[in-house]
């Protein structure tokens, strides 16, 4: 184990229940914003935050596997049966139509407009 003594820094504490006295302990996070400044969050001192624009939601689906979006990101998850290929050749071609076939689909989507409406899913969660 390695020891620190970290003089002079700034230290923000969230507790669940009044100040920390001499010699008390308490069980939580302790994160670091910057160089010198540190975060503490007393474990129950906050309420589970709900962050519904990074929840996946399904774009288009095939066969094979799906596209998802959320706030940040586009996905793309593609799930073939051993059973549905004899060789690489296959497996290949498998993969290629299943990505043509759904850039097709995104082609006719307005992607901005969906991306926006998930995005305005953290704006009505913070209300």
């Amino acid at each position: 184990m390695k020891k620190n003594l970290n003089l002079c820094v700034d230290l923000i504490t969230q507790m669940k229940e009044g100040d920390l006295k001499v010699l008390d302990s308490r069980k939580g996070t302790l994160f670091r914003n910057e160089e010198d400044k540190f975060t503490f969050t007393e474990r129950g001192a906050r309420p589970h935050e709900v962050h519904p624009e990074l929840h996946w939601q399904t774009l288009d689906k095939s066969r094979y596997g799906k596209v998802s979006a959320n706030a940040n990101h586009i996905k793309l998850e593609l799930y073939i049966p051993h059973g549905d290929y004899a060789d690489g050749r296959d497996l290949a071609d498998i993969l290629a139509s299943q990505v043509d076939q759904m850039g097709d689909n995104l082609c006719e989507m307005d992607l901005a407009k969906v991306v926006e409406a998930i995005r305005a899913l953290r704006k009505e969660a913070s209300c």
